[in-house]
């Protein structure tokens, strides 16, 4: 009786490190996706934010002499 009680333990521990694992690598899965999102994302600001600088500055508001870039 002792011995089956003690398997059913270990089968419930072994499950139970399983499911954590597996939520763990879940939760990693959504970081890298999240993190790429926001990478392209922010590349994309980037590039708007670019072109409306450009389209500013050469749009005559600006002489290219006042134009600072750091």
């Amino acid at each position: 009786m002792f011995g089956a009680m003690q398997m059913y333990q270990m089968q419930a521990m072994e499950q139970h490190i399983a499911q954590k694992e597996a939520r763990s690598e879940k939760s990693v899965s959504r970081l890298v996706r999240l993190r790429d999102f926001f990478r392209q994302d922010l590349t994309q600001l980037g590039e708007q934010i670019d072109a409306t600088f450009e389209a500013v500055c050469t749009g005559g508001h600006f002489p290219p002499s006042q134009i600072r870039r750091s």
